[in-house]
């Protein structure tokens, strides 16, 4: 859970995170499962990278690092995570990615870094005030190298339980829709702008009959958005959404 910066933060909300991002693991997000990270990784992560292994990789707000160990265990060596909670840090250290993992924001990272392939950002821009959300996509699209990726994952307001999984977290500042998430990557520059499902993985005979329940209902509320709105296509209403945006060197709004 990554600042911007803390020089136009106000104090209030700099003593909020502080507090709050201090025991973050402790009062919230308790430690990871190792076996549902890789499966998100492999669908949501490792499908939109580069195949070559040789890239340089950020994961800004990385929490305990699950996500830049499936990185490394994939043969991306380069790949490395920040994150502004000491809890979350030194969990990731005592797993064994001290060399990989530290504490800091993302702005300052992204500024040192002098250009990288992809940057990763799961479950970060929610935590986010909207300058905030667009200072830092400013900084990931400066910071990324011509045909860079950005990956997000960020919470998707039009699924019916869009207010469970955004006020969940008292830490969370914004929610988006399939609409707004391609709007702040349009705006800050990006062109090639995808957005996708975060749906059930199948696994296994219980996780594919959850999947099937889910697109029956899926199915419907589809049905009922196209007889309000007269649009067919295009409704997501998982709880979160993927956003992969691709950087091709034009200037924002050039």
């Amino acid at each position: 859970m990554t600042d911007y910066s803390t020089a136009t933060v106000p104090a209030r909300l700099t003593n909020l995170r502080d507090r709050m991002y201090g025991r973050y693991a402790t009062t919230h997000a308790g430690v990871r499962d190792s076996t549902a990270d890789s499966l998100v990784f492999r669908r949501e992560i490792l499908t939109y990278l580069p195949a070559d292994r040789d890239i340089d990789i950020i994961d800004i707000g990385c929490g305990q690092g699950a996500i830049v160990r499936q990185l490394l265990d994939a043969g991306y060596l380069r790949a490395r995570g920040v994150d502004i909670s000491p809890e979350q840090v030194e969990l990731a250290h005592r797993a064994g990615l001290g060399h990989a993992v530290d504490v800091g924001d993302a702005m300052s990272v992204l500024q040192a870094a002098g250009g990288v392939d992809a940057v990763i950002a799961t479950d970060l821009f929610e935590h986010l005030t909207k300058p905030e959300v667009l200072t830092v996509c400013d900084a990931v699209h400066a910071g990324l190298r011509e045909g860079g990726v950005l990956i997000a994952r960020v919470p998707n307001a039009v699924s019916p339980f869009g207010g469970n999984y955004q006020h969940g977290d008292f830490t969370h500042e914004t929610a988006f829709t399939a609409r707004s998430a391609r709007q702040v990557a349009r705006t800050v520059g990006f062109t090639h702008v995808e957005i996708l499902p975060c749906e059930p993985i199948v696994h296994g005979a219980r996780s594919a009959l959850r999947w099937a329940v889910w697109r029956a209902l899926s199915g419907s509320l589809s049905v009922a958005l196209a007889a309000e709105t007269g649009v067919l296509r295009g409704h997501l209403f998982t709880q979160n959404i993927l956003v992969v945006a691709r950087r091709d060197g034009r200037r924002p709004n050039a």
